[in-house]
């Protein structure tokens, strides 16, 4: 049997995240998180896949015969019902439910994360049936995340000591409660680990369309999500890949070229010239190519325009 091993490089090695490694033992933490994970993950049969700091932990229709069930029996096709390819090509290429898989989850663990992005990740409550975070009670911070728009890192170097300063105060010291110095925190503060569980059609219809696809996402909020992603595409490339063709960042600029040919009632001259080509040239680029690059391209949000 495989044993999961937790990459530490691509979270303690991660430029924008400042350990406080001397209160906070996150060595000695994460090697029994490691240590149970395969004990409770691994040992019971799931794939578990890590990408930058988050770990997908289970996934529900890892091997799609429960979505293949659910799909033969809405498209009543009871002689083949272990078809693993019936809901993507009947179902997600047709524009039929997703119910196949509404009920089908996602267990993600968040490992390294600041607080802003927890905070726009729990947001989502619709299709998320889980979420397991420490209380600040008994749990402290494990450090500082640098935000990924930040032009002067030296700028924030004090945040670091007001959370060392915090955890002294409620655990050393034992001058304040927990809850109560808390307060003192810096918005950025790294959280100790956390579990959320998506279903799958939240995720694609929604935490990966408006954080990952869309445009104006924070930059760090974008970097966890795409680890999210990515680590479900570890489990099941095929079946990610698919979904995404179908609700991928790809859209917005469909959607936006087809706004603009109908307001704008351009000719095919008048995208060739947008786009810098001759006339005759664009009759023999693909058309698709040529309207996304044009009339298709999207604006930078505020965040482009800040970084």
């Amino acid at each position: 049997m495989p044993v999961f091993t937790i990459d530490r490089e691509a979270i303690l090695g991660n430029p924008r995240l400042k350990f406080l490694s001397d209160l906070v033992p996150v060595d000695e933490h994460l090697v029994n998180i490691e240590k149970f994970i395969n004990l409770c993950y691994v040992e019971e049969g799931w794939t578990v896949a890590q990408h930058g700091r988050v770990i997908a932990l289970r996934t529900t229709d890892e091997s799609r015969l429960s979505s293949a069930f659910k799909a033969s029996l809405y498209l009543g096709k009871y002689n083949d019902m272990a078809n693993t390819k019936r809901f993507l090509t009947s179902m997600v290429a047709a524009g039929h439910s997703y119910e196949p898989i509404r009920g089908e989850t996602v267990l993600f663990l968040f490992i390294g994360i600041g607080k802003p992005v927890y905070d726009h990740l729990v947001t989502y409550t619709v299709g998320r049936p889980t979420r397991i975070a420490g209380g600040q009670r008994a749990n402290v911070p494990w450090g500082f995340e640098l935000p990924v728009e930040a032009r002067n890192p030296s700028e924030y170097e004090e945040e670091l000591e007001r959370i060392r300063n915090v955890i002294r105060l409620a655990k050393q010291d034992r001058a304040e409660q927990m809850q109560a110095a808390r307060a003192k925190l810096p918005v950025g503060y790294i959280m100790p680990p956390f579990l959320m569980e998506f279903s799958e059609e939240a995720l694609i219809k929604t935490v990966f369309r408006q954080r990952l696809f869309e445009k104006g996402a924070q930059g760090a909020t974008v970097e966890v999500v795409s680890d999210m992603l990515q680590a479900c595409l570890k489990v099941d490339e095929e079946k990610w890949t698919f979904l995404i063709d179908y609700h991928g960042p790809h859209l917005q600029q469909w959607e936006k070229a087809m706004r603009t040919l109908r307001k704008d009632g351009l000719t095919l001259r008048d995208i060739a010239a947008q786009a810098g080509v001759d006339p005759e040239r664009a009759l023999e680029t693909p058309l698709y190519d040529l309207l996304v690059e044009t009339v298709g391209k999207l604006p930078p949000s505020m965040w482009d325009k800040m970084r």
